[in-house]
């Protein structure tokens, strides 16, 4: 990410959404290489983006 992922409210930011876009998309071409399900981290991952602190 190239600037802050979240801003001061905890939301993502423009490069924070697009980082995570990326992550995303390198997740399931993991998937496509070695046939592992990454929908569960994916779950995680969207779990852990949502929590408020």
């Amino acid at each position: 990410c190239e600037g802050n992922a979240f801003d001061s409210t905890g939301e993502f930011t423009k490069a924070g959404e697009k980082a995570y876009d990326r992550l995303e998309h390198l997740l399931y071409d993991i998937e496509r290489l070695t046939g592992k399900e990454v929908t569960p981290i994916i779950r995680e991952l969207d779990k852990i983006c949502n929590e408020n602190y």
